[in-house]
């Protein structure tokens, strides 16, 4: 119904994402010139710290419209990769095949600042992907949740919906924002500044991880997914399942843009399918 209200709410969207996206690129460079101002034993702290900030930022991006138009936001996530990983490419040609000083300075150059150990290759002419990572991470558990209600329209059931953990199914849109943008930001950020003690064999702390784990719950119970429900096998449901979460995102030495929502995806339709 482009011409209707639903067009109407489409345009308005997308002068949004404007608004916000040119606010956070302002601040962004900002936050670069803060990156390469400090010293080289302060630089790794305050990089975390600066990629954690496009993790916050994600949730101004996707979180009001995945609950307002979550068919508009499959497309644009779609969309979205593809045109990271063209210019990614583009990024990387330019890096490789000129040795120009205006190729490195500029557009290489804003990459290069937020880069971390998972995105070492970048450095020496490969891909950065970690940004894409972000990006398939947020929009992951949203596929899989249309791709479900497609297909129990299709099959004509509601199967998922009649269990005791089906208010996870209600969560599932929101996860890669949840555990990404909230959880994921506050743990870093948190670990940073407050930790103290390391998990054994990782370089994540107890500290992170509890904050971690706290501030998904409060943001659940800001959002009213709990509350409103009253219903203990809920709590029961997403405080574990909140805890795996963590414990996974303490113990993985992958990509956790990527690892966490596909675990956790996984996560809530096994549970919701053994709450039958």
């Amino acid at each position: 119904n482009v011409g209707g209200t639903s067009g109407i709410l489409r345009v308005a969207v997308l002068g949004y994402w404007a608004c916000i996206l040119v606010m956070c690129l302002a601040l962004a460079s900002m936050l670069m010139s803060w990156i390469t101002a400090g010293d080289a034993s302060k630089r790794k702290r305050r990089v975390i710290l600066g990629r954690k900030y496009f993790h916050l930022v994600a949730i101004l991006l996707f979180a009001p419209i995945t609950w307002l138009d979550p068919d508009m936001m499959v497309l644009s996530y779609a969309i979205a990769v593809a045109l990271l990983i063209v210019l990614e490419m583009v990024r990387v040609w330019f890096f490789t095949d000129n040795t120009g000083e205006t190729a490195k300075s500029s557009w290489n150059q804003s990459y290069m600042v937020f880069l971390d150990e998972k995105d070492s290759s970048a450095a020496k002419g490969g891909l950065a992907i970690t940004h894409i990572a972000l990006i398939v991470g947020c929009a992951f558990p949203l596929w899989v949740n249309q791709i479900l209600q497609y297909s129990c329209i299709s099959n004509g059931t509601d199967d998922l919906t009649s269990t005791s953990a089906a208010p996870l199914i209600q969560l599932l849109p929101f996860l890669g924002v949840l555990v990404l943008g909230v959880g994921d930001s506050v743990g870093a950020i948190s670990g940073i500044n407050f930790g103290r003690h390391c998990w054994p064999g990782s370089s994540r702390t107890i500290e992170g991880s509890s904050f971690m784990f706290l501030s998904m719950m409060i943001a659940l119970n800001a959002c009213g997914n709990i509350k409103s429900q009253h219903n203990s096998e809920l709590i029961k449901y997403t405080t574990h399942f909140l805890g795996v979460i963590t414990l996974a995102e303490a113990s993985t030495t992958q990509i956790d843009n990527l690892c966490l929502p596909i675990a956790g995806s996984t996560l809530v339709l096994l549970m919701t399918v053994m709450g039958r």
